[in-house]
């Protein structure tokens, strides 16, 4: 039975996600700026990376964003229902039963195989109109994509299906900031194509390769538009690299809901794995590895040199034990005095009141990367957006 009153609106958690369009807007500001006359395609897969693909779909589109890049038919879906004059360019593969309505809805596909421009092409005949593709070679990174030896005989094959339309050849790096020589050599494979295919009388009106990293490497990499994921989010393609002044967007918050006095010698949490030296104020938040807090910062704590940690009005407060799946522990001597029940503490991100965090930093010390960090903090933590 449906129940007469929404509750599920209506309660309220002691740990949240702060998501700031703002810092948003002005990271897509500064890559503007950057490619100048070259097109910003925002790539919000993964559910804007977990900030959440609606609400920063519709910030980037007031900040004159106009392509946005998906990697599943939901997510295209996703983007259409809140952007109606949009492109939407789906990079993934797709279930060819979903194709009909993402056609319907001018979604672009990426084409890779002569199997699918064979039931685009069919699909064209009956919707009464050509379907937009962006052909993708593969230049190094042995992903997705036509061989880059092989991209002139299928742009030849693809002259047998009129109503698939070529409007731009894309490609991807592989490496990041941290191999330049790599990057370099797959432009150079990239640039072969265009000539190839140019010569048999395809020019693509759309040319892009560059990601973040190649956005920052160099203008020789922005062609006609350029990708940019990470670096949208405030997070460096790299480490220990601070690129154009980048905001974090997210931040993660967790209230005190508990306080205990540990007696010195006594263990803290599942298998005592945080040991007190002394008497210690040891207190609980409600964030566990279920929201996304990483279990493995639970075993980082126990190393001093990798030093995990919160924050509470610009004091540290080093994790103790093992990460649980709802809460975690703290270490709250530096701030005993001052700190009450219900007060919100830093888990992640950077803000102004309590300290930084930063989404490489937490990486590193579970040996992972941002990505993963980001997109871990599920939507068992509501989001309350802060914009532009």
């Amino acid at each position: 039975m449906k129940p007469t009153v929404d509750y599920r609106s209506k309660v309220r958690r002691p740990a949240w996600v702060e998501i700031r369009l703002d810092r948003v807007v002005r990271n897509v500001r500064r890559f503007q700026a950057i490619i100048g006359k070259s097109a910003l395609a925002a790539v919000v897969k993964a559910d804007a990376y977990g900030h959440g693909i609606e609400e920063v779909a519709v910030a980037l589109h007031r900040a004159d964003v106009r392509w946005f890049c998906v990697s599943t038919a939901e997510e295209a879906h996703r983007v259409r229902d809140v952007l109606a004059r949009a492109r939407i360019m789906l990079m993934g593969p797709v279930d060819l039963r979903d194709v009909p309505d993402l056609a319907r809805r001018r979604v672009v596909f990426t084409l890779f195989t002569i199997d699918f421009a064979d039931d685009l092409d069919r699909l064209a005949r009956r919707l009464g109109h050509r379907v937009d593709v962006h052909l993708k070679i593969d230049t190094g990174m042995n992903r997705l994509g036509v061989l880059w030896p092989q991209a002139k005989d299928f742009v030849l094959r693809l002259g047998l299906f009129r109503g698939v339309h070529v409007e731009g050849i894309y490609s991807h790096l592989a490496t990041a900031l941290e191999d330049r020589t790599f990057m370099n050599l797959q432009r150079r494979r990239f640039e072969l194509c265009l000539r190839e295919i140019h010569r048999i009388g395809l020019v693509p009106r759309i040319r892009h390769l560059a990601n973040t990293g190649g956005v920052l490497a160099s203008k020789a990499f922005h062609y006609d538009l350029a990708r940019v994921g990470l670096g949208l989010y405030g997070v460096a393609p790299s480490p220990g690299r601070i690129a154009v002044g980048l905001e974090e967007a997210m931040i993660v918050k967790a209230r005190l809901i508990s306080v205990k006095w540990v007696e010195a010698g006594e263990g803290v949490g599942y298998g005592l794995g945080g040991r007190v030296r002394k008497l210690t104020p040891v207190g609980v938040v409600q964030v566990g590895y279920a929201d996304g807090l990483e279990w493995r910062l639970g075993l980082a704590a126990r190393d001093a040199r990798r030093n995990a940690y919160a924050y509470y009005r610009g004091r540290r407060l080093p994790l103790i034990g093992r990460i649980c799946m709802d809460q975690c522990f703290l270490d709250l001597t530096a701030v005993a005095d001052e700190i009450e029940i219900g007060d919100p503490i830093l888990i992640q991100g950077n803000d102004p009141t309590h300290g930084s965090i930063g989404m490489w930093e937490t990486a590193e010390k579970i040996g992972t990367i941002p990505y993963e960090v980001m997109t871990g903090f599920g939507k068992r933590l509501p989001r309350k957006y802060v914009r532009a």
